[in-house]
């Protein structure tokens, strides 16, 4: 799998000196260095190829031995974004101070007009922002996860493999279609002369072809023309900048344009369904009730009201463009990242932001939640008569005159346990937080089993509360 984090992989003894050999000291001295251990693999430099790999998120060097090690190491360094948001935030509210473009101070004003939300905005908010977050939610993914999980056909594994794939492109449509038109404009104003003026008449075909809907000619298009037009003028003037950057990254967005066309998401379907993995009679569905239904899912209907996440997207873009300084600039490049290490394919819990203004109050909060933890590790739900495994929820938040809080949500059966680490302002009070705390979870027809408030001298890290994202350390998963 490609390191999309952008990993790199460090030459064997690129920067190392070189290597001295030590000659044995005689007598069994301890200190003698050239034993060989076969329990024990070396590289030929004297550089360990795991660093510390029986503690990945403690490990600060280099990872060249795994991707999956890189991301757990980026993960750990990764948990300062509620205080990296918050402290953007503060600096821009709404008034617009002199240097930045008005651009990026409109985009601000959007992007924060979105905190302002009382108790019914802000469930509505963070219930479009679980939808827009679970592509594959709903009764028809259900079933297909029991099927993936009770069948012991590789076959059939596939095929439910191949559905899903094509239902994410194809839900994706619009998205890959705004990349396609975003990079080729790029490539208009990378290229030079006759080269831009010829691929702007293209991506003027282009935009009418996205309008209209007309998936099949945008792809002959991109095949017939931009891809030869581009390719011959690299091969021509060897120049490997910009426009060659683009055209491979559009390459996968091509790829992923046509495995979402209708037809081929309806053939795969009606395959699952004749083979008995989904009720057959779903087999004599028309094809437009079919895509309507495959269309106008939870994820696709939230997703299109998320105008909190395109606010923010635009915000980053602008950002990142320099339209607000260095400093700003830096700011949302740390949030980028952030963001794309918790989105990570590695990542299997949900991740929530919740910035907000509370009352004239800015915070900054983010939750991590385990879809599956309902579940064995068979994919099976708890049986009814024990208490089911235990659900984990992990809470950031940063408030802006107090401080930084973390709270820790497990649950079992009608049992619930928390435990509140806060700013030593808060802790102060621990007795009355614990009682309050304790109310609110009676309130809610649950059981404090055991609420614990303490000062916070260590945050929690995403991967002490949730072990299993060490799973994957059993695979093996080499850098190239």
């Amino acid at each position: 799998m490609p390191d999309l984090l952008g990993a790199t992989n460090p030459v064997p003894s690129y920067d190392a000196p070189s290597v001295k050999i030590t000659p044995p000291t005689p007598g069994g001295d301890a200190n003698v260095q050239n034993v060989v251990d076969p329990d024990h693999v070396t590289r030929p430099d004297g550089k360990e190829g795991q660093q510390n790999s029986g503690d990945a998120a403690n490990s600060f060097g280099a990872r060249f031995d795994s991707n999956f090690m890189t991301f757990v190491q980026r993960l750990r360094g990764a948990q300062t974004l509620p205080e990296t948001f918050l402290t953007v935030l503060q600096g821009q509210q709404i008034e617009v101070s002199s240097g930045i473009r008005s651009g990026f101070a409109d985009e601000m004003a959007k992007f924060l007009d979105f905190l302002h939300m009382d108790e019914s905005q802000l469930m509505s908010f963070l219930k479009n922002q679980v939808q827009s977050g679970s592509r594959f939610s709903g009764a028809l993914f259900q079933m297909l996860r029991n099927a993936y999980n009770g069948t012991a056909s590789e076959l059939t594994k596939n095929d439910i493999l191949q559905f899903v794939r094509r239902f994410g492109d194809y839900s994706s449509t619009t998205h890959i279609e705004d990349n396609l038109l975003r990079m080729t404009d790029e490539m208009t104003e990378a290229l030079p002369g006759k080269w831009s003026s010829e691929l702007t008449q293209v991506l003027a075909q282009l935009e009418n072809g996205v309008d209209a809907g007309d998936r099949e000619g945008n792809l002959k298009l991109l095949r017939e023309q931009v891809f030869p037009l581009v390719s011959k003028y690299v091969s021509l003037t060897h120049d490997h900048g910009l426009a060659r950057n683009l055209l491979s990254a559009m390459t996968l967005d091509v790829a992923r344009y046509e495995n979402g066309s209708p037809e081929g998401l309806l053939e795969a379907f009606r395959h699952l369904a004749s083979s008995e993995v989904l009720p057959r009679e779903l087999a004599d569905v028309p094809d437009s009730e079919l895509l309507r239904m495959l269309k106008e899912t939870e994820f696709s209907k939230a997703a299109d009201n998320n105008g909190f996440a395109d606010s923010m997207a635009k915000l980053t873009h602008k950002a990142l463009q320099g339209e607000d300084g260095v400093n700003t600039q830096d700011a949302f490049h740390n949030i980028m990242n952030a963001v794309l290490i918790n989105e990570s394919v590695y990542m299997p819990l949900q991740h929530i932001m919740l910035p907000l203004n509370w009352n004239g109050e800015l915070m900054f909060s983010e939750l991590w939640i385990d879809p599956d933890a309902e579940r064995d590790e068979k994919g099976k739900r708890g049986k009814e008569d024990d208490d089911g495994p235990v659900q984990r929820v992990l809470i950031k938040m940063d408030i802006r005159s107090i401080g930084a809080f973390d709270v820790l949500i497990q649950n079992k059966g009608d049992g619930v346990s928390m435990l509140v680490t806060c700013p030593k302002s808060v802790a102060e009070h621990a007795p009355q937080v614990t009682q309050s705390l304790k109310n609110i979870l009676t309130r809610n027809g649950l059981k404090a089993e055991q609420v614990q408030v303490a000062e916070q001298h260590r945050p929690l890290t995403v991967s002490q509360v949730f072990p299993k994202l060490f799973e994957r350390m059993s695979g093996v998963n080499v850098k190239v």
